[in-house]
């Protein structure tokens, strides 16, 4: 019996999931409010679009992680399939070891920027901008963690999950 990818959310191994969904909650509240603060309070509340952009990145890297997770990110391989067995092995490589290298890349990069920007504040939410890129480092490691363990290339179902014929 196989495990399903899906059940409670509230796991360890779904953790991309429960960050993703809390920022799918604050971004339709923070909305919610900057609309109803615009339109019938005598005040506009203007932190609402900062803290929407700030949850969107994290819905987006976050999200990304779990697409990486489940396997379900889109994959346009017409031309990857046309090839010999030989061929696709070597394309699946390179797939794997570029990926790998961007998302430690991102990891680095969004690390260093956390850093630097710790002492810059946002303007509506008086914020570090360290709570911009900090999260964006740790979603980059895990989709480093989650390629790693998804994407393996060494093995042949991995190669023979899209070896359907071309029509």
């Amino acid at each position: 019996m196989t495990e399903q990818p899906y059940g409670r959310l509230l796991q360890w191994k779904r953790w991309d999931e429960v960050v993703s969904t809390a920022a799918m909650i604050v971004i339709v509240l923070s909305i919610t409010w900057g609309v109803v603060s615009r339109y019938i309070l005598p005040t506009p509340a203007a932190w609402t679009y900062e803290l929407a952009s700030l949850a969107f990145a994290w819905l987006v890297f976050f999200g990304a992680v779990t697409g990486v997770r489940l396997g379900t990110h889109a994959a346009i391989d017409v031309l990857v399939d046309a090839l010999p067995m030989g061929f696709r092995r070597g394309v699946a490589w390179f797939n794997y070891l570029l990926l790998a290298l961007l998302f430690v890349l991102l990891a680095v990069l969004f690390t260093k920027q956390a850093i630097a920007s710790a002492g810059v504040h946002s303007v509506a939410l008086n914020m570090s901008r360290a709570w911009y890129y900090g999260p964006l480092a740790i979603a980059s490691a895990g989709l480093f963690v989650q390629h790693l363990l998804s994407d393996r290339p060494w093995r042949r179902e991995t190669l023979e999950r899209h070896a359907d014929p071309i029509i």
